[in-house]
């Protein structure tokens, strides 16, 4: 049985608050699917940060071996961009959109385009979740200034789980 292929976008060797939630992400994910899926990874920039943060850190050199050094040339079967929505893009058989989102009560145009692109999208909070869905704009026509449509989110939006269960770790009175 071939396994299935899956493809990581992320700013993985970047120095950045981002990067470190991609490596923990892609981290993740090689751990517990490694058997199943053939996982390669694209690291891409994150703004004006600093790369090399793989090669500085030998903890991470596993992720080497599951770089891409050569353009893809393949639809995978799993693409999973981890990164902001106006940057996704459909490239494999089912796309994965992660997001920090924004902490805020409404997101931009742009933003739910680039979710509408994927087929399922992860948000870091039900706080973000809740502006994802609750964002519509209408589309109006430049040149008729009438409504086209409505700009809405119609792919299924979820929260991942990131942080600690507080029903593993727990608060512990401390005696002096």
């Amino acid at each position: 049985m071939s396994k299935n292929s899956c493809v990581i976008y992320a700013p993985i060797d970047t120095l950045s608050g981002y990067g470190s939630r991609a490596r923990d992400t892609v981290k993740s994910i090689i751990e517990l699917k490694k058997d199943e899926w053939d996982i390669k990874l694209i690291s891409c920039p994150w703004g004006n940060t600093p790369s090399g943060f793989i090669n500085e850190n030998p903890e991470w050199h596993f992720l080497i071996k599951h770089m891409l050094t050569h353009q893809l040339n393949y639809q995978p079967d799993i693409f999973i961009w981890i990164t902001i929505p106006p940057e996704f893009q459909k490239a494999g058989k089912y796309n994965i959109g992660i997001t920090a989102g924004l902490e805020t009560n409404i997101i931009p145009g742009d933003w739910i385009e680039g979710v509408n692109r994927m087929d399922l999208v992860l948000v870091s909070s039900e706080h973000s979740k809740k502006a994802f869905l609750n964002s519509k704009f209408q589309k109006i026509n430049d040149k008729t200034k009438q409504v086209e449509s409505l700009l809405e989110i119609k792919t299924p939006v979820e929260v991942i789980f990131e942080g600690v269960s507080t029903e593993v770790y727990q608060h512990i009175e401390w005696i002096n």
